[in-house]
């Protein structure tokens, strides 16, 4: 937690599949400090990357955002505003995306890819090369002086992902959105690229939101979490907190899930069922169908995520129970 007042802060977002459509996402709210990183995790179809990509106003066509508030500090000496999501869009805000392959032109050689934010803001050709190479220089992009001549197709998935990161570094942001940037790397370029994301956080002061559905990685970079489920947050606090004391079911089957790389061998526990299908969710709890510690009462109430304690919430009418680690 960093003290400071938030560089991002949403509120009760909604987005549905048309104006009287099917809700995907529903009441999320969500803020974000200079300096930290906030994780947000779950399964896929939880709509965690729905979330993220809202900020810039990046929803598919069929989708909008029927419900919710945005508010932006651009500057340190700047009190938050109400801002346009499209407003945002290499102006203090940019984003790393999943595949790099199917997000950069295979048109532009990566030099003018790189040099494309500062052009597009009045930089001179001639400075927003040499910005360029800088750029690529400081992500570690071996040979910057010949790869700002390659096309995309020529380099590696590693390569491609930090000439991403240098494309969103180039307009300066303050918020920077990962969308799952490391899921289609090895382990080894998934480690040089989280390694990056960190060193550059703490070097640049960014605000980070970091979104996967691995929470191994999320455990490595984020300070602190919210966790999806079925379009909800379900649970959300500091990291660390959260995975040695989780407070949902949800979020304790994600724990038990995940591979331990020391101690003894432990057989993974996988979360029983599916995720509901957007419309047609059950009564009650959301997670109800797939939960061990499912009573009468949870059938019948859909929990709000409520506080309870110091920076931590949780959606669940047993969360006092999993405290005590009880079954019943």
């Amino acid at each position: 937690m960093t003290g400071t007042e938030p560089v991002i802060e949403i509120a009760n977002l909604v987005i549905a599949a048309g104006r009287d459509g099917v809700t995907l996402v529903d009441d999320v709210s969500l803020h974000v400090d200079a300096g930290e990183c906030l994780g947000i995790v779950g399964e896929s179809g939880s709509g965690k990357s729905l979330t993220l990509r809202s900020v810039l106003g990046l929803l598919p066509p069929t989708l909008i955002r029927t419900r919710g508030t945005m508010r932006f500090r651009g500057r340190e000496d700047e009190e938050p505003r109400p801002v346009d999501p499209r407003d945002l869009r290499g102006h203090g805000v940019s984003m790393i995306f999943q595949e790099p392959m199917s997000s950069l032109n295979p048109t532009m050689r990566i030099g003018d890819l790189v040099a494309a934010g500062p052009r597009a803001q009045g930089v001179s050709r001639r400075a927003a090369a040499d910005q360029a190479l800088s750029l690529l220089r400081e992500v570690g992009v071996p040979d910057p002086e010949q790869r700002v001549r390659a096309w995309p197709h020529q380099l590696s998935g590693g390569l491609r992902q930090r000439v991403m990161i240098a494309m969103a570094l180039s307009v300066e942001p303050r918020l920077l959105l990962c969308d799952e940037p490391t899921t289609a790397l090895d382990a080894t370029v998934q480690d040089q690229i989280l390694t990056l994301v960190e060193r550059l956080r703490a070097e640049r002061g960014l605000a980070l939101i970091f979104v996967s559905h691995d929470l191994s990685v999320i455990a490595r970079v984020a300070g602190r979490t919210a966790v999806m489920y079925a379009g909800r947050i379900i649970e959300q606090g500091p990291t660390r907190a959260l995975i040695e004391n989780p407070r949902h079911p949800y979020t304790r089957g994600l724990i038990e899930s995940m591979p331990q790389l020391h101690g003894p061998p432990v057989r993974l526990k996988a979360i029983s069922g599916s995720p509901p299908t957007a419309g047609r969710l059950p009564s009650g709890c959301r997670f109800a169908p797939r939960c061990p510690f499912v009573v009468d009462a949870c059938r019948e109430v859909d929990p709000p995520l409520l506080s309870i304690g110091p920076h931590r919430a949780s959606a669940c009418l047993r969360q006092a129970e999993l405290n005590d680690g009880g079954q019943s």
